[in-house]
């Protein structure tokens, strides 16, 4: 068998010229079509590289232009020079000057040897999902496309809106049934050929030439009719990100190419000379088909596509938002807490975390007004203003930007009260980050010693009481971020314990001595209050103690009792 190559190059030629010597070492004809947009000097310094090296033809240059026939013109430039020049080919390998051989070129050879008579191409269906993943499918082959997508995208986009209020339906000829695919193939010597000669090739030309996109569809449409054997496989492995884009390959893919059945690869960045130089080698072993896993090669790129899409754990794409999937994308790229409650428990809970145990704690940065990051700081790293207006334009984006501006060695954490902001809970409980810590009914303190009347505090239950059971339940029903909740009683008897539930999340490792716990707020109304708002019709779970017969005329101070966390 003989194994011929079409080459299609408009830039990184000095890379062009290295794979052409390598396939005519190989005892493989190849046709090199130049871009006619690429300069006279470069093609100069192309052609004098390559003026000793043999079986190398050059067809009619063209100036190809991306979703448009002329490229489709210039793979049949190349290959009738092909054909004509060494009439002995058996096999066409169509590939771009930016390919790289994945396996050894005799392995190849021995494959198309095993499986002569046989046309590798894709060759889909417009209606087959397979190949069509969005944008236009069957309006590609009925709409006229005489405008480049890529130098005037408005007017491109305008003309296909007239079109389909006008109901253009443009007539597919009769002996064509449209089908899409990979623009690389390998197809037999007489397919190709009879494709080059078919009697219809002028009409064939004619309506591909107002075609979108006609290089992934003139051979896979009209292989059909001209062959007897069709596998819908590329031997090139070739694939496209979010915005239709082919991914580039370095480096570092190079213990994973093995992987893929494919032969060759595309796109091969330039710079990467550790691929140039290990896949160009002379001799070099076969990698087995039979050891091939594609899933896992895939795979590399569709974590690559999803990163590209959402931006990745705690990022969020500027160019794709909003986007339904952002809604689910983590908000930071660390695990944070978020502790509920601590400040109707705790008298000075952030500074005694900050300056006694050395955490990255903050205030209620969701505070409804007026708030600071901690103590009189309103700005924070990377210049975030402490302003209400600008966090609540976009709270998930603010609580974003806030917790990448504090990455460190320790887990960050916000201080939150249910009377706090409550736009952010969704995206918090839906966050796989984020770790809460709540004290259940620590809000009962702060109404107790509010000085509003009864009356108020009736009301002002109520409303807290009905945003604890909202976050409460997000939590229950997310089931993405951890957490840990304990009742009033709990806290009130044993603060130690709520205390070291926060430690856990902010710096699980910690190893320091035993500090004192922060002061407990006043707790001397809470009973009463309780007792109150039971006979209002508030049912709350935190139980009052037995009431006294004779109320004390002074109430001394409680003492705390001496615990303390590790």
């Amino acid at each position: 068998m003989k194994l011929g190559f079409i080459i299609l190059a408009h830039r990184d030629l000095h890379r062009t010229v290295q794979l052409v010597r390598f396939l005519a070492n190989n005892d493989c004809p190849v046709s090199l079509h130049i871009d006619q947009n690429t300069s006279l000097e470069e093609v100069n310094e192309l052609m004098a590289d390559l003026n000793h090296v043999k079986n190398v033809v050059y067809p009619k240059r063209e100036k190809c232009g991306w979703g448009q026939f002329s490229i489709v013109q210039a793979t049949l430039n190349a290959a009738e020079i092909l054909l004509e020049n060494h009439p002995d080919v058996t096999n066409v390998f169509m590939a771009s000057g930016s390919c790289l051989p994945v396996r050894p070129i005799k392995q190849l050879k021995a494959f198309l040897e095993r499986h002569k008579d046989i046309d590798f191409i894709e060759s889909f269906s417009e209606r087959d999902e397979r190949w069509v993943k969005g944008g236009l499918d069957q309006e590609r082959f009925t709409l006229y496309f005489p405008l480049s997508w890529r130098k005037y995208r408005y007017a491109f986009d305008r003309l296909i809106d007239l079109q389909r209020m006008l109901n253009v339906n443009r007539a597919v000829p009769k002996h064509i049934s449209p089908h899409m695919g990979s623009q690389w193939w390998c197809l037999t010597a007489p397919t190709l050929k009879k494709i080059i000669e078919d009697p219809d090739r002028q009409e064939n030309d004619r309506y591909f030439s107002k075609c979108w996109i006609p290089d992934e569809s003139y051979f896979q449409s009209l292989v059909r009719n001209h062959s007897e054997h069709i596998r819908p496989q590329s031997l090139t492995f070739s694939i496209f990100d979010a915005q239709g884009k082919p991914f580039l390959l370095y480096d570092d893919h190079l213990n994973d190419l093995p992987k893929t059945n494919a032969f060759f690869v595309r796109k091969v960045w330039p710079g990467s000379h550790k691929l140039y130089h290990h896949l160009l080698k002379t001799k070099r072993k076969n990698f087995p088909l039979s050891n091939t896993n594609e899933e896992a090669f895939n795979e590399i790129f569709s974590r690559a596509n999803a990163i590209s899409t959402t931006g990745g754990k705690g990022q969020a794409l500027q160019g794709r938002y909003p986007n339904s999937a952002v809604k689910n994308t983590s908000m930071a790229h660390d695990d944070f807490g978020v502790l509920i409650g601590f400040g109707y428990l705790f008298q000075d809970f952030v500074d005694w975390a900050r300056e006694a145990k050395g955490l990255n704690v903050f205030h209620n940065i969701f505070k409804p007004r007026q708030f600071t990051f901690y103590k009189k700081i309103a700005l924070a790293k990377g210049n975030l203003a402490a302003d209400a207006k600008l966090r609540d334009m976009n709270p998930k984006s603010y609580l974003s930007n806030f917790l990448k501006s504090q990455r460190s060695d320790k887990c960050t954490a916000i201080m939150y009260d249910v009377s706090d902001n409550q736009k952010i809970i969704p995206d918090i409980t839906r966050d796989e980050c984020a770790h809460f810590v709540v004290v259940q009914e620590a809000w009962l303190l702060s109404v107790a010693n509010n000085e509003m009347k009864l009356k108020g505090k009736i009301m002002q239950a109520k409303i807290l009481q009905a945003r604890e059971r909202k976050i409460l339940q997000a939590l229950k029903e997310d089931k993405h971020a951890s957490c840990t909740i304990f009742s009033l009683e709990e806290a009130l008897n044993t603060p130690g314990l709520v205390l070291q539930a926060a430690l856990q999340i902010l710096d699980p490792e910690t190893r320091a001595q035993p500090t004192a716990i922060p002061q407990l707020v006043d707790t001397l109304k809470l009973d009463r209050l309780v007792r109150k708002l039971s006979k209002s019709g508030v049912s709350v779970n935190f139980k009052p103690g037995k009431k006294r017969k004779k109320p004390q005329k002074s109430a001394k101070k409680e003492i705390i009792k001496p615990y303390v966390v590790k």
